[in-house]
């Protein structure tokens, strides 16, 4: 069983050594051919949740952050909202000092 056990191990090695020499040289085709390259990180998204998933909450909290609209200012705001022909927009994250 040894025998076998070693067998297998060297030839997934080498299956591993030559897939990576055919992406190599893929990535090279395209990109002479003027394509864009993206490969797919599919077997790796679920990394970050099974192993650090405080860093997928962080990222997933990022993403929804990126996509949430700023509020815009309505005339009840009151004054300093609209201050010399810039408009000034609080999301509550920083206090400007008041002048």
């Amino acid at each position: 069983m040894d025998g076998v056990g070693g067998l297998m191990a060297g030839a997934a090695v080498v299956a591993l050594l030559v897939y990576a020499v055919w992406y190599a040289a893929d990535t090279r085709r395209r990109r002479r051919r003027g394509e864009v390259v993206a490969r797919s990180t599919g077997g790796v998204i679920g990394f970050d949740e099974v192993w650090r998933p405080t860093a997928a909450e962080a990222q997933a909290v990022w993403e929804a952050e990126q996509i949430t609209p700023a509020p815009s200012p309505v005339p009840a705001d009151g004054p300093g909202v609209i201050t010399g022909n810039r408009i000034v927009i609080d999301t509550g994250l920083r206090h400007a000092p008041k002048p």
